[in-house]
């Protein structure tokens, strides 16, 4: 693990056992409960449409045409909302809290709206860079300020220091130091160096779906 190299601070456990991480995945789940009804919902609508009017006529005809792509885009949102919160249990499952310095910055980064160079579009963006021990940059993650969860968003101006749980290789949960509040972010382009074994194969559990 890249922190234990670095000496910096790997605590025991798993982030999941932080105090008040449980209630918050449970309140982001609580959204596959709220999608299922709404989709029973819609069912019922189109149901109550084909029998009162009959699949051939208008009523059934505009009800298939609207309530059934309706329903497909509603179960693919999801379908991706249970997978999102899945992942997320996942990783804070098999990770531990990594405490990182950091700081938040313009870095270059492949953009399709960017200037071409080197044969690849690049631009720049706003992100949080964990640091080095010499403080370069290790690696970055766009800025999590408009996607904590939890009590209490921090500060932007005061942050100079992340927990992180998971993989800096790909990606993981980033939390303000206690653990609360928190957000998955991914890295823009997964890296491509190959871990020790053990960060293999948590990487491994941590993708399963």
């Amino acid at each position: 693990m890249t922190a234990h190299e670095y000496g910096y601070q790997v605590l025991p456990g798993a982030a999941l056992d932080t105090p008040g991480v449980e209630a918050v995945l449970r309140r982001r789940e609580r959204g596959l409960r709220q999608g299922a009804a709404l989709i029973a919902a819609e069912a019922v609508l189109l149901l109550a449409a084909l029998l009162f009017g009959g699949p051939a006529s208008l009523l059934g005809g505009v009800a298939l045409a609207v309530l059934v792509p309706v329903m497909a885009v509603t179960a693919g949102v999801v379908l991706l909302w249970r997978r999102a919160r899945r992942k997320e249990r996942r990783v804070m499952a098999v990770y531990g809290w990594q405490v990182w310095p950091c700081r938040a910055e313009a870095v270059r980064v492949a953009s399709a709206d960017g200037e071409r160079a080197q044969g690849r579009r690049w631009g720049t963006a706003g992100r949080i860079v964990l640091l080095r021990p010499d403080g370069r940059s290790h690696c970055s993650f766009p800025l999590p300020w408009d996607g904590w969860e939890g009590p209490k968003a921090p500060q932007r101006h005061v942050l100079d220091e992340v927990w992180f749980a998971g993989d800096t290789r790909f990606g993981g949960m980033l939390a303000v130091p206690g653990g609360l509040p928190f957000r998955y972010v991914r890295r823009s382009a997964p890296g491509l160096g190959q871990g020790a074994p053990a960060e293999d194969e948590a990487a491994r559990r941590a993708a399963q779906r």
